[in-house]
């Protein structure tokens, strides 16, 4: 078979060509760092890698909505702790309250001064996070949630529901608490029992209520019907008690009767309702205001644990992402070529084709210069 000059150039033409291009696509491969740069390089790792970096960038878009849920949830949590130091502070009002030295006077000021915790309250059940939604509204996000109605009452205007985020494949997470739950939930009300409060130490004691309330209390017959007057019959004993010396023999017998007495007429005293203005009346609903802030503060606890649970889990929601996203880097790397072996198995190559190179070019040219002329004489 006969091969032309013209054709002996076109075939190391290509060959040179076809080298170069190697050549460039491995220098390619060297700058990008990595084996992998087109699916035709390898299709079922360039097509695996594909899955796995949307995977990973659904991974991130979890890892952002936790930043957010974090966000709402500290917003919650500091609200929560709010209204605890402040129910704990109306608490200790209510036992300072009932101290029979306090002037009606003192009753009033702080009476004023809960004035302005019931706005700090309110305040705090209108709470709004980073991005100016209501944290206790529900889905009604964008509505303030507690205000006062026409009738002087605060009232919920938001929903029952819980605003949620994805926080991971499997996982839709509660970011809000209900304020109703929280504020008025199992039958408390804590608007109301401060307003009930500021109203009560607004009413001043008398002494003619009091006198009238012993008066009554002494008269009330317990059980109904029974001709008993258990007040007086422990106040009597319990007078005798008193004038008693304790080494009299019958010390013990008054001492045991006195007891006896004294569950009694705690029973009647709970039955018999004291006479407005009176420090037996202020004492009575200073108690019950007192038992209801106590169970809203119950209300408060739970919601605050249950915030804690939800931030403890974004937590470790955030490093199980983590060492996903490692995972899924890695296998990527392993997949596209960027360790450190399959970048040093390019340059390799590189090397070696660029040494191809040039001594094809240097056939090439010897090559070329072969002509029977030269053989002529």
């Amino acid at each position: 078979m006969r091969i032309s000059t013209n054709q002996l150039y076109e075939l190391s033409n290509n060959d040179l060509t076809g080298m170069q291009g190697s050549i460039v696509k491995l220098t390619q491969k060297v700058d990008a760092q990595q084996k992998v740069l087109v699916p035709s390089d390898d299709p079922v790792a360039a097509a695996r890698a594909l899955d796995l970096s949307q995977t990973q960038a659904l991974n991130s878009q979890f890892a952002t909505n936790r930043n957010n849920a974090k966000s709402s949830l500290a917003s919650v949590g500091s609200a929560l702790d709010s209204v605890t130091q402040l129910l704990t502070k109306v608490k200790a009002d209510v036992v300072q309250a009932g101290n029979a030295s306090f002037s009606n006077a003192e009753r009033s000021n702080m009476a004023a001064e809960l004035k302005g915790n019931l706005n700090e309250m309110l305040g705090l059940a209108n709470t709004t996070d980073g991005l100016g939604n209501y944290v206790f509204g529900g889905f009604r996000s964008t509505t303030q949630p507690f205000s006062y109605d026409s009738m002087g009452n605060i009232v919920y205007s938001g929903d029952q529901g819980t605003q949620t985020l994805q926080v991971d494949a499997t996982r839709q997470m509660e970011v809000s608490a209900s304020g109703q739950a929280v504020f008025q939930g199992n039958g408390q009300d804590t608007f109301k029992t401060m307003q009930d409060l500021i109203t009560l130490l607004s009413v001043p004691t008398s002494e003619a209520a009091n006198n009238a309330d012993t008066v009554a209390a002494s008269t009330f017959e317990f059980p109904p019907g029974s001709g008993r007057f258990p007040i007086a019959e422990y106040n009597d004993i319990q007078s005798e008690l008193d004038a008693t010396d304790p080494t009299d023999e019958r010390f013990s017998e008054l001492m045991t009767r006195a007891s006896n007495a004294k569950l009694l007429a705690d029973q009647a005293d709970a039955a018999r309702t004291p006479i407005p203005g009176s420090q037996a009346a202020l004492s009575r609903s200073l108690s019950a205001l007192g038992n209801s802030i106590g169970l809203q503060m119950g209300n408060v606890e739970s919601a605050t644990a249950s915030v804690g649970a939800r931030q403890n889990e974004l937590d470790n929601l955030d490093a199980q992402g983590q060492v996903l996203n490692q995972q899924y880097l890695q296998t990527t790397n392993n997949l596209l070529g960027r360790n450190g072996t399959d970048v040093t198995e390019v340059i390799s190559q590189l090397n070696q084709q660029s040494q191809y190179l040039q001594a094809a070019q240097k056939v090439f040219v010897s090559t070329s210069n072969l002509s029977l002329l030269n053989y002529l004489r």
